[in-house]
């Protein structure tokens, strides 16, 4: 049966090689060979051929999208500068813009037939984003049908999203979209700022906030633009030159506490470094903004709610995260309940209400690592270290 199995997906992709030359780019072996070992595997959650990147292949990186017709590369990782003064001329020789980086989740929208489809960084479909998109951007359709050679690049951001535990403190319910970046099919290269920025008001699509243009040789405006965003609880930037080059990354003190103080009851879900990444980047920004290392703010932030959290899983509970979540059709959320166990993460569904349009849904995520890793603990077992 697995060698069936095997033998009709092989079938399928050969069907894609034959109509899409960008993939023909590689050896059909190639392609055979990360099929057999499951780099590539078939794009769940639609019916046209399509198929994503879990590692890359031949230079084609996790998270793209091969289909007959079309080529999403996986969105490429922004390096991040850990101080501004040394790092901004280093790498930048012009001019350069500053938007604002949206604490949320990245997905890249595309057409295919006649479907537009969002999917994550990872490449799978979101069910949530493709079923809220119409809320966000209504000209989504009309712009593909002028511009059917881009994709959309979007943060998911907002209290009701269904994945990430943090996002910009305007936001007071709901989500909203906001593209970031237009990427040029297939080869993945992103439009130049002032390119795009004409395009997104053309189309009036939502976008983070932009500032400058900034020059390398006088980043005061810069450094009080972030202070400013420090003040408001944003997340930090991204600087993009003017020519669409380089791309840089830059966040504010208060992000990496946030993170720190998120995470914090699910150690033993993330890798061990993730907190000491985010203590070095907070004390780096923070002296760097402000000449100092913030004081007793770091523990007051951090630890806030601990002691009710710890008190809780030491009566037995386990390690959840609540998200309450509006879906336009229930399809979409039996999709995405599909999605979650999928990628292996436990769900329990705790209220489901259909309120005017909406269905609004309550359902909490159960962490069995971060479980057992404070338990282990609050029960007294010993550990080496």
């Amino acid at each position: 049966m697995e060698a069936e199995r095997f033998e009709a997906l092989r079938r399928r992709f050969a069907s894609l090689y034959a109509r899409n030359p960008e993939v023909r780019k590689v050896p059909l072996e190639v392609w055979e060979s990360a099929l057999a070992e499951a780099r590539v595997v078939p794009l769940l959650g639609t019916e046209a051929n399509l198929f994503r990147l879990r590692r890359d292949v031949r230079g084609f990186p996790e998270g793209t999208i091969l289909g007959e017709e079309i080529l999403v590369p996986g969105f490429p990782h922004i390096p991040r500068i850990f101080r501004l003064s040394t790092g901004v001329p280093r790498y930048f020789s012009e001019a350069f813009f500053a938007e604002e980086k949206i604490e949320g989740y990245n997905v890249r929208l595309f057409r295919t037939g006649r479907e537009i489809l969002a999917v994550t960084r990872r490449g799978f479909i979101c069910p949530f984003a493709t079923d809220r998109w119409p809320d966000f951007l209504p000209r989504l359709s009309e712009f593909f049908e002028d511009h059917p050679e881009l994709a959309v690049c979007c943060e998911v951001a907002g209290p009701g999203n269904p994945f990430v535990g943090e996002w910009p403190p305007y936001i007071k319910e709901d989500v909203r979209f906001f593209v970031f970046d237009l990427m040029r099919l297939p080869e993945g290269h992103l439009l130049p700022p002032e390119e795009k920025y004409a395009l997104l008001e053309a189309y009036g699509f939502p976008a983070p906030e932009v500032s400058g243009p900034f020059w390398p040789g006088d980043l005061s405006p810069l450094l009080a633009l972030l202070r400013r965003y420090e003040a408001e609880g944003r997340e930090g930037v991204v600087l993009k030159g003017v020519s669409g080059r380089p791309y840089l990354k830059y966040v504010t003190p208060v992000s990496n506490l946030e993170d720190m103080r998120v995470v914090f009851p699910y150690l033993g879900e993330v890798p061990s470094q993730y907190l000491t990444h985010r203590l070095v980047r907070y004390i780096l920004s923070h002296w760097e903004l402000f000449g100092d290392v913030g004081s007793g703010e770091p523990v007051e932030r951090v630890f806030r709610g601990l002691r009710e959290f710890l008190e809780r899983v030491a009566q037995g509970e386990p390690v959840a995260e609540t998200f309450q979540v509006r879906f336009r059709t229930e399809r979409a959320f039996r999709a995405l309940l599909v999605h979650f166990r999928h990628a292996q993460v436990k769900v329990e569904v705790l209220k489901e209400k259909r309120r005017g349009e909406y269905l609004e849904v309550t359902f909490r995520k159960i962490y069995p690592r971060a479980t057992a890793f404070w338990r282990q603990k609050l029960e007294g077992f010993s550990v080496v270290d």
